[in-house]
């Protein structure tokens, strides 16, 4: 079966240039001279999509996973490489086959989250060998390579790399020098056919997380075998410069096999702020001081006072998870207003249903079993504290957010704005005054202004979501939701992705106008 690979004719001076498209068979010395055009732009959203489908499907997979318990004995899968795998065969993936030079679509600078991700995008074919290649003309020919850290790999200039070669043993006693074959011998190959070879750097971000940096195009000019006195095995080397008249890489970081001054790594404070109320232990990181966030009472639903008498929601009979949404009450009251209406506890659907997006539902226990667990809602993402420099607390995803999901909700103590008033709360800023005042229009009211004037107080009792501050550029939209009750004076207040979110950059939102 060809694949398709891209072959470049080069000057005298190796720039690459006249870039063709061939076909090509990576077990057969054939090839064809057939060019594709091959439009740049639609690769790039094509690039994106494939990401998308990649992170999304490990979210689906991974929430499934901590749904399941743990079972003794049982063999823990590669939950990345599984996702790929799945992907590959609902033929998702970018380039299956191996190609020389750039590939169309990803940009020097780049950075992936996932190993596997290279391999969905067909920027490196291989889950774990740092050297991939094809066969073309009846020899292994390299194709990219990934600079991990695993061997000393040593950056002699900022485009020069002394690139430490694969295989050997030195394992429980064992010891044997690398040989001349697989990725080795594809690369000494590269270095009589001087043809390009993609260089991906493994590194840490300042959050302390490793990630994959697509560093461009090189040229293996120079390689030769040398005694590694601390593996104390003979070695290859290959001297790789970089390919002139390329975009440098913004932010260079030296890679596991070099030294560089780290920044301060954020330490645990408390290991969870929830006390073990929500599905995932909410972390309180700070690589600033020493400080703890300020105690409050932690709860997962809001808390009503007692004067609050809710209006019963009516409830849908349907029984087939509201897949016929022309149909279900809950889902006809949508359009036309401000406020989503999702089914709810009255209602006979399953907690499955398709209507029920922000209600996520966990056992609270992570021993329980039986009809007599108890659940609790919460997020479905691994959410956590982290310190700012100047800002305070901020709040921030462990995990991939895909822009529309579902993030948390701002729970706290339901009070009239009159009453807070009274206290002296001023209202200017909503998150970091801990209060959230529920945005009033004049169709909702029912009385006199200030009845119906409602703000969640998480001054004492909250969540998670107290902490998250607004910004003017914020990565979460606010959603009012109704599902247990009709009363659309006091809405619950939901946080969505408003954009695809990476892990570890804080979720913010935008101020609300009462």
């Amino acid at each position: 079966m060809s694949g398709k690979g891209i072959i470049r004719k080069r000057d005298i001076n190796n720039n690459v240039n006249n870039l063709q498209l061939v076909t090509y068979s990576p077990h057969s010395s054939k090839r064809s001279n057939e060019v594709a055009n091959w439009s740049i732009v639609p690769y790039e959203n094509k690039v994106k999509e494939t990401l998308k489908l990649y992170k999304d499907l490990y979210n689906e997979l991974s929430n499934e996973q901590n749904r399941e318990p743990k079972q003794e004995g049982r063999r823990m899968i590669r939950l990345d490489i599984e996702v790929a795998n799945r992907l590959k065969k609902k033929g998702k993936l970018i380039s299956p086959e191996n190609r020389f030079g750039h590939i169309p679509g990803i940009k020097i600078g780049d950075r992936f989250h996932y190993r596997a991700e290279l391999v969905v995008i067909g920027l490196h074919c291989q889950y774990v060998s740092g050297i991939d290649y094809v066969m073309l003309d009846g020899e292994k020919v390299a194709t990219s390579i990934v600079n991990s850290g695993r061997y000393v790999n040593e950056a002699k200039t900022s485009d020069v790399l002394i690139y430490s070669g694969q295989g050997g043993k030195v394992k429980q006693g064992e010891i044997s020098d690398q040989v001349l074959k697989h990725g080795n011998l594809a690369l000494v190959n590269s270095c009589k056919s001087k043809s390009p070879v993609r260089v991906i750097r493994k590194t840490k971000n300042s959050y302390g997380l490793f990630m994959f940096v697509y560093e461009g195009l090189y040229i293996v000019n120079n390689f030769w075998k040398e005694k590694d006195f601390d593996r104390r095995q003979v070695v290859f080397k290959f001297e790789m410069h970089r390919m002139s008249d390329q975009e440098k890489v913004m932010g260079h970081h030296q890679s596991g096999g070099g030294s560089r001054k780290r920044s301060l790594k954020d330490c645990c404070l408390a290991y969870d702020v929830s006390q073990g109320k929500e599905k995932f232990a909410v972390r309180a990181m700070n690589g600033i001081d020493g400080e703890r966030p300020g105690k409050f009472g932690y709860v997962t639903e809001t808390v009503y006072p007692e004067w609050c008498k809710k209006i019963e929601h009516g409830g849908c009979g349907c029984i087939d998870g509201c897949s016929s949404s022309g149909r279900c009450v809950c889902v006809l009251k949508n359009g036309g207003s401000d406020i989503v209406y999702e089914c709810g506890p009255f209602c006979k659907c399953p907690s499955s249903c398709l209507n029920r997006v922000s209600q996520v539902v966990f056992c609270c226990k992570k021993t329980c079993v039986g009809p007599s667990h108890s659940e609790t809602r919460g997020s479905r993402y691994q959410l956590e504290l982290f310190k700012t420099e100047s800002n305070g607390w901020g709040v921030r995803s462990r995990s991939y957010i895909s822009s529309g999901s579902f993030v948390c909700e701002y729970v706290g103590k339901l009070q009239q704005i009159k009453e807070l008033n009274d206290q002296g709360v001023d209202q200017n800023g909503p998150c970091e005054l801990f209060s959230f005042p529920i945005p009033k229009f004049k169709d909702r009211c029912r009385s006199d202004d200030n009845e119906t004037w409602f703000v969640i107080d998480a001054s004492k009792v909250g969540n998670v979501g107290r902490f998250i501050r607004h910004s003017k550029s914020p990565s979460l939209v606010v959603q009012q939701v109704l599902y247990d009750h009709d009363d659309v004076r006091m809405p619950h207040v939901m946080f969505f992705a408003a954009k695809n979110i990476p892990p570890l950059h804080e979720l913010t939102c935008d101020r609300i106008e009462v």
